[in-house]
């Protein structure tokens, strides 16, 4: 008799251990698909902290693999460092709706410019200087379902100004002292979700420039291929700072190659309050 009560105790003990381990379990979505369970212990920006449910063993997780946090009802009670705003995943207790994205969040759409120069080469190097201007542009993001990659379709438009240089083969370097060119390009933004606010990028586009000299014009198709790299601070994400590298190529009677350069800035319609999570 004794030993039957021992054994419905020690019964007793262990299901009443396996219900608190459930009750504080947290489930971790990576961005393979695979999924992590365990003892929500730590959270902040960079990393998360599981006990595994049989070994008792801890396990940290950098955030920037992480998809998804799905909580059970018990672990939100936990008092440990959950800055549910202070991460780019969503946190959805477990049979509970996320609560779903604002559009202009998702969409991010920006409106930016870049200042900076052309520098020729080829031939086109023996008929003008260096050209100084900007651009402006506009993007947004599509909603595709990719957590590392954003895809920005966008337009631009550009100014740059060259001085011409006498003696060179190029009808407009004899006929004027200058050449305007206006670059208005379509692209795609192929832009990589980094850490600590750097999203590289690889630009492709074309599009048409018009050029304008003194007794003389024409309407070249434009082909504008680029790299550059964006930075956005947590403490101001409505701004995006850039850097970038490229190549204009217009093609005419002449074909006109330029490698260019710019430092610029955007605004993010559609960025999070300062101090919120990272888009």
């Amino acid at each position: 008799m004794n030993h039957k009560r021992l054994h419905l105790l020690m019964l007793c003990i262990i299901t009443i251990f396996f219900c608190q381990i459930n009750l504080h379990a947290a489930t971790i979505v990576l961005r393979s698909g695979a999924a992590v369970k365990g003892k929500l212990i730590d959270r902040n920006d960079d990393e998360i902290t599981l006990q595994d449910q049989e070994t008792r063993q801890l396990r940290k997780i950098k955030t920037i693999f992480i998809k998804d946090i799905v909580l059970d009802p018990g672990e939100e009670k936990i008092g440990v460092k959950k800055k549910e705003r202070d991460t780019a995943r969503d946190v959805k207790p477990r049979g509970g709706d996320a609560k779903p994205s604002d559009l202009l969040t998702a969409l991010d759409p920006t409106l930016g410019i870049l200042p900076g120069v052309a520098v020729p080469f080829g031939d086109v190097s023996k008929a003008v200087n260096i050209g100084y201007g900007g651009t402006l542009f506009c993007d947004l993001a599509l909603p595709v379902n990719i957590d590392i990659l954003k895809i920005r379709p966008g337009l631009s438009a550009g100014f740059l100004y060259h001085t011409t240089k006498g003696g060179s083969s190029f009808s407009f370097s004899k006929k004027s002292a200058y050449v305007m060119m206006v670059p208005i390009t379509a692209y795609f933004k192929f832009q990589f979700i980094a850490p600590y606010g750097l999203k590289p990028y690889i630009r492709v586009g074309g599009g048409i420039t018009p050029v304008l000299a003194q007794g003389d014009s024409s309407f070249d198709p434009t082909v504008a291929p680029g790299i550059g790299l964006g930075y956005v601070n947590e403490k101001i994400p409505y701004l995006e700072f850039y850097i970038e590298a490229g190549v204009l190529m217009a093609f005419e009677k002449v074909r006109g190659d330029f490698i260019t350069a710019s430092l610029g800035l955007s605004y993010r319609f559609g960025a999070p309050p300062p101090g919120s999570a990272k888009k």
